[in-house]
């Protein structure tokens, strides 16, 4: 038997689950938790869950960075006596120089700190839960696993900007696509319940999470495009980050004075939700703020959502049709009134809701939301990364489990 922690950091959580895993690689999850409002701005508290063996518990605690996270999940895994062999950890951004699983060494450690100026509110984050492991965790194996992987096979029209190649090719700048992970572990539950092939699909999924999102448009199992671009910071709005905008916005702010680092400052960590409403960066909490009369809460869910809309509709066009709108996440699972929102009006694109199945989903495992009449089936498919990264482990692992 083996004990493998999965660290997944998004940009405002960490969720952290342990399997043990037997001699013929069946696993069993026996520690599961999550830390919630890391580093972000929300009226909420930041809060670490757990469930260790069918213990549960919660605390409410500062969590200004992921560092602090992590080393409050690990001191949760010692407190329940739960040893660990292997660690896996979802980095978000590999560039050129990672493009599959990876273990760690000094070597990869080097290479990785190249790697942070990529996604500046992850990788950074997740190279922190790294050292963090090395410290309290020494000489247990650490597997890094890339959420760019995934989108490798995008094809050349979706993945190259319309700048000079020469400039493009010496800095790296392309789409590389992100929530890879989520994209492999929703696709793959998707084809079982639709009972096809995923080679024989196309699908529109949308990671909507509490801090990042995005969409993805797969067709026979490889993205066709997808949201976010050369960083994260690129598609729908999101609850720090403005997605897409016009670039001379950027060249305006610097002409204006403001340094780069500050321009970065402003458009990952003060825009989106929190820019739009002036009051949090949580979808959930700027719904109930509008629906009691709050006119800059409103403003920001209708932007939010017209822009999830947009990408619906040109990733539909680009199809050919979908089979099925996959929502996927926290926000994607949680947010009947936002999917609602979006895919009402779509009749004639063949997405026509079921109105009570949409607003009775349930949160933790899989539904289909839509009517029995529609052409385009509409799901709520709860994401499993950390089965994904675990996977991965285990194939790089360099001997199999005793």
């Amino acid at each position: 038997m083996m004990n493998v922690l999965i660290f997944n950091c998004g940009s405002s959580s960490q969720a952290f689950k342990v399997f043990q895993v037997n001699s013929q690689g069946q696993a069993a999850v026996i520690a599961a938790g999550k830390a919630r409002n890391v580093a972000t701005q929300t009226q909420a508290q930041a809060v670490i869950e757990w469930n260790v063996n069918g213990q549960v518990g919660s605390k409410i605690t500062p969590l200004p960075d992921h560092r602090l996270a992590a080393e409050e999940a690990l001191a949760i895994l010692r407190a329940h006596a739960v040893p660990v062999d292997a660690v896996g950890h979802r980095f978000v951004h590999g560039g050129e120089i990672f493009q599959r699983t990876t273990r760690l060494s000094e070597q990869t450690r080097q290479r990785l700190q190249r790697c942070l100026p990529l996604a500046p509110i992850h990788n950074p984050n997740s190279y922190h839960v790294i050292e963090v492991c090395a410290e309290r965790l020494p000489g247990i194996p650490q597997y890094v696993v890339f959420d760019t992987a995934f989108h490798t096979g995008m094809p050349p029209e979706a993945r190259q900007y319309a700048i000079p190649t020469q400039l493009a090719a010496q800095f790296g700048f392309r789409k590389y696509g992100f929530h890879g992970l989520s994209c492999q572990s929703v696709s793959g539950q998707a084809a079982a319940l639709l009972g096809k092939p995923l080679e024989q699909l196309k699908l529109i999924l949308c990671h909507l999470g509490t801090g990042g999102s995005s969409v993805t448009a797969l067709q026979d199992g490889h993205t066709l495009d997808t949201s976010m671009g050369y960083s994260p910071l690129a598609g729908l709005v999101m609850s720090t980050r403005c997605g897409d905008i016009d670039a001379e916005i950027v060249l305006a702010l610097l002409r204006q004075g403001y340094s780069a680092e500050e321009v970065s400052q402003v458009l990952n960590y003060q825009s989106g939700l929190i820019g739009l409403s002036g009051f949090s960066s949580n979808l959930a909490e700027i719904i109930d703020e509008a629906e009691k009369g709050n006119t800059r809460c409103q403003a920001a869910f209708e932007v939010y959502a017209h822009r999830l809309k947009t990408y619906l509709g040109a990733y539909n066009w680009l199809l050919n049709g979908a089979d099925a709108i996959l929502f996927t996440d926290d926000i994607g699972m949680r947010s009947w009134k936002l999917r609602q929102a979006v895919c009402t009006g779509a009749e004639n694109l063949g997405v026509i809701l079921d109105l009570d199945a949409n607003q009775n989903a349930p949160v933790d495992r899989a539904a289909c939301i839509s009517r029995t009449d529609a052409r385009t089936q509409v799901w709520v498919i709860p994401t499993d990364e950390e089965q994904v990264i675990l996977q991965e482990v285990l194939a790089q692992y360099p001997n199999p489990p005793a």
